[in-house]
């Protein structure tokens, strides 16, 4: 019993000087291998990856221990994953795009058509209201909607302004259109 015991021991402490003399595996350094596959089949270079890992305390991206990425992995994968998100976007946008031009084409028909009619309910009206005060200040009621499809269409002109100029000039004229002899 004392021999079998004995065989036991020696059994356990053969078992665990084998395992000493490999060593740890996890302080062994790893293979690339699974990596230079993923990284090649994107269509890099193999160059680029390293046999085995290294230390990547010099990374921004990748982990910063040790691992099989290496600056120029990590520059290369940030462009193209840039070019990817970018073509992704502007792909996924041309619907938005597209619907956003037509909802445009149609507000600007239907603004247009506001401010025509707007125009032409002003000259079939105010000449009936207001006979010669309108007649004689029609010309300024005409400047104020080219003034207006200016600013729509984007011209340089502060609307504030323009209207306030409008008021001023009407409502001169039309002083002194009512009260001559004030003059």
């Amino acid at each position: 019993m004392e021999l079998r015991a004995r065989g036991w021991w020696l059994l356990c402490a053969a078992a665990a000087l084998v395992a000493c003399a490999r060593g740890d595996p996890a302080s062994k350094s790893r293979s690339c291998g699974k990596v230079r596959q993923i990284y090649g089949a994107k269509g890099f270079s193999l160059s680029d990856v390293p046999q085995a890992e290294i230390s990547g305390e010099h990374l921004r991206i990748c982990p910063q221990g040790y691992t099989c990425c290496t600056s120029e992995m990590e520059e290369n994968l940030a462009n193209r994953s840039h070019a990817e998100l970018e073509t992704a976007l502007r792909d996924s946008s041309r619907v938005l795009q597209a619907m956003l031009a037509t909802q445009l084409r149609s507000f600007d028909d239907h603004f247009q058509h506001l401010l025509n009619d707007s125009e032409r309910t002003l000259q079939a009206t105010f000449p009936g209201a207001f006979g010669e005060l309108y007649t004689q200040n029609a010309r300024a009621f005409r400047d104020l909607y080219s003034e207006l499809r200016l600013y729509y269409r984007g011209a340089n002109l502060h609307l504030e302004e323009t209207l306030a100029e409008f008021w001023a000039r009407l409502l001169e004229r039309l002083f002194k259109q009512l009260h001559p002899q004030l003059l």
